[in-house]
């Protein structure tokens, strides 16, 4: 019997070229049938390498790895079942074919199950299908190991994927968290603008009301006056014979009823104006809101000896919106065009306030006074922050009140009247019924 090396060396020097020589190990306890199978594996261009029993199989797999091994099922010292387990026990795999003198059914199904790639039994035709079968084993024997490797590929393509999700997935977490702490340090710093608007808008709206302190004063004092006249023509009534006098205390105590109630009327309007109260949202009917504020501002127009006249559209729907900020606006422009008005040389001065609808969805609100109307050069500039032409302005009420309407999704623009003059435009939303709904 030929060593390992020696086997080797015969067998590399015989192998068709044309073939892949594999190391094949032949476990048979007959010296002579052993010889005739290894001398037929190397014909076909193979290595080999014998065992005559059990031990001698397990050792040669101690020192080689063979790509196939041909079983005897019967050896000397254990059966090729037993031979099996104990190759298994070691933590090793060899595909194997097995070869048998007992044609058994039952040692057939056995070492199939055991994982045998063909079974041959030892008769007249074991030398001619040795080569076939061996080869069928082998070709079986690659395309398990491609399909092992391709199936490691696709496990760790698998995994890799997997990483690359979890990976990914972390970093999407991560932005996702990112761009939370953005939205609200992006909410944090809208309502500090909104805060800081407000505190603008208050700060304008008791700089509006010491400027009108004067016109205020003057205008409380008529009721005033008027009350406490009739409250002594009523004392005298009742000093002399105020029974037969019922008509004319009766007319004495309305007056100071009506008088007392406008007096009222002024300071609830005032106090109205220069609350600072965080923004409300409200449905709300702009014609009237106009009318309203217009009486607030009917001490300016007379002070201006202006007419204000009021084009309204009829029916008109409502807005929603604050009611304090919208009023505000409307303040601002009055007293601009009013001062406007003061100093124009104008025989008539008139501040026309219009409302309309645009078709789109919109209100739209125009003052048009016939003053001195603004330079060209300054139209562009005129809603800049601290811009004023006055001596004594702030230059905040425009800037405030685009910042208001621009918040009530609108908008406030200027253009020039025909002939002379200004118009203040601007525009506010319909509502559509939401805000009544989410009350």
């Amino acid at each position: 019997m030929l060593s390992l090396d020696e086997k080797s060396k015969t067998t590399d020097q015989n192998a068709s070229p044309e073939r892949v020589s594999e190391l094949i190990l032949v476990v048979e306890d007959d010296v002579a049938l052993q010889t005739l199978i290894e001398r037929c594996l190397t014909k076909t261009g193979h290595r080999t390498v014998g065992a005559a029993d059990g031990a001698s199989a397990l050792a040669c797999l101690d020192r080689c790895s063979p790509r196939l091994m041909l079983l005897d099922y019967s050896l000397p010292d254990m059966h090729g079942k037993q031979l099996l387990e104990q190759i298994e026990s070691r933590g090793k795999h060899v595909p194997f074919v097995v070869a048998t003198g007992h044609g058994s059914e039952s040692v057939a199904v056995e070492m199939m199950k055991r994982g045998a790639y063909d079974y041959l039994v030892k008769g007249a035709t074991f030398m001619k299908l040795l080569p076939a079968v061996v080869d069928r084993a082998l070709e079986r024997v690659r395309q398990a190991e491609r399909l092992a490797e391709a199936e490691e590929q696709l496990r760790q393509a698998h995994e890799e994927l997997e990483q690359r999700v979890r990976q990914r997935t972390a970093e999407l977490a991560e932005a996702n968290q990112r761009l939370r702490v953005e939205m609200d340090e992006r909410r944090r710093a809208e309502d500090q603008v909104h805060r800081h608007q407000a505190e603008l808008a208050h700060v304008a709206r008791l700089s509006t009301v010491g400027e009108m302190v004067a016109e205020l004063a003057h205008e409380l004092n008529q009721p005033l006056s008027a009350i406490c006249s009739y409250a002594q023509a009523c004392k005298r009534l009742l000093q002399g014979d105020g029974r037969n006098r019922i008509d004319e205390l009766s007319a004495s105590l309305n007056q100071v009823s009506e008088q007392a109630e406008r007096a009222a009327g002024i300071i609830r309007r005032l106090r109205r104006f220069v609350t600072k109260a965080k923004p409300f949202q409200a449905v709300l009917d702009l014609n009237a809101m106009i009318r309203d504020v217009a009486e607030l501002m009917s001490i300016d127009a007379r002070m201006a000896q202006t007419e204000v006249v009021f084009q309204f559209t009829e029916p008109l729907p409502p807005i929603v919106g604050d009611r304090i900020q919208i009023e505000q606006v409307f303040v601002n422009l009055m007293r601009n065009a009013f001062e406007a008005l003061r100093e124009s040389d104008h025989e008539s001065p008139r501040l026309i306030i219009r409302t309309s609808l645009d078709g789109r969805g919109h209100i739209i609100v125009d003052l048009q006074d016939n003053g001195v109307g603004i330079p060209p050069e300054m139209v562009d500039r005129v809603f800049d922050r601290f811009f004023t032409t006055k001596p004594d302005g702030m230059g905040m009420g425009l800037s405030i009140s685009q910042s208001i309407i621009e918040n009530h999704e609108g908008r406030l623009w200027v253009t020039q009247a025909p002939g002379r003059g200004t118009i203040f435009h601007f525009s506010l939303p319909i509502d559509t019924g939401e805000h009544r709904r989410a009350d």
